[in-house]
């Protein structure tokens, strides 16, 4: 006898800021109700830009249903970007961060698929803890790893933000990925390191831990990352899922996403449901 099938909901919102030091806004985001992305970019005045709006769209295009899929739609979104630099003096050496969430379809059941290039974060905060679901891909977060430095010595190195990995750099790209089960009540946070680098986990969680819409929060720590510095470009896009009931319905979700500054991100649309795997 087969399990009864379950009614998933999800609501979202997501929030941009060029933040209070830089000229424009290079992050870019795409949401809707299986896949949600999050960019930042790198490569000077127009590079960086050009290289998140490329990977997110290239993703969000694939439209991505099993694991292999979303991978497949990173890699794409990497050669796409690569091939651009290469083929415009002008945007030569251009790159960008990636990390994306799916809800994809793996064997007979639907999973959380999550995949990540660079030092954009997926976090998870169900139960009152918040949890870093993704690895960062810079030099100081290697060092970590390895050893080599503390968490106390990163916070001010200045190669701190220096990748060791980014989409459209190298005509290949390593990509790291998980699979989660769908549990409910859980909400999910994709962010730049514009957040990340402003404000602690701590002040993270303490944000989250909200009944508030998923917009309102997101916009919560956008202003808050400013508030601490705002140093650099800061996007938030946060996810709630909820489950119950006997049967899947792809209800349209309470969605927004914010434009605030000079920020770049696109609007949300309603597409299928998706899955992933861990590496």
């Amino acid at each position: 006898m087969s399990a009864p099938a379950r009614q998933m909901r999800i609501r979202w919102g997501g929030a941009s800021d060029r933040g209070l030091r830089r000229a424009e806004n290079q992050d870019a985001m795409y949401a809707d109700i299986g896949l949600f992305v999050v960019a930042d970019g790198m490569g000077g005045h127009l590079g960086g830009s050009v290289a998140s709006s490329l990977a997110v769209k290239t993703v969000a295009a694939n439209s991505p249903s099993t694991p292999p899929e979303l991978l497949a739609a990173v890699r794409h979104a990497n050669q796409v970007v690569h091939h651009r630099s290469t083929a415009h003096p002008d945007l030569a050496g251009m790159g960008t961060t990636l990390c994306a969430i799916a809800v994809v379809q793996s064997d007979d059941s639907r999973v959380w698929c999550l995949v990540n290039v660079g030092d954009s974060r997926v976090y998870r905060f169900q139960g009152g803890e918040l949890s870093q679901l993704t690895v960062d891909h810079n030099f100081v977060a290697e060092m970590i790893r390895a050893g080599d430095l503390t968490v106390e010595q990163a916070t001010d190195h200045p190669r701190r933000n220096t990748l060791t990995r980014a989409i459209g750099v190298e005509p290949e790209v390593l990509i790291d990925d998980w699979i989660l089960d769908l549990t409910g009540n859980d909400r999910f946070l994709l962010c730049t390191d514009g957040v990340t680098n402003e404000l602690d986990e701590d002040e993270i969680a303490e944000l989250l831990d909200s009944d508030e819409h998923p917009s309102d929060v997101a916009r919560a720590l956008v202003r808050q990352a400013n508030d601490c510095g705002g140093r650099d470009n800061s996007t938030a896009l946060v996810v709630d899922v909820d489950i119950e009931g006997i049967e899947i319905a792809t209800t349209a979700p309470d969605a927004e996403v914010t434009r605030t500054g000079d920020s770049t991100e696109s609007t949300p649309k309603r597409r299928g449901w998706r899955r992933s795997r861990s590496r």
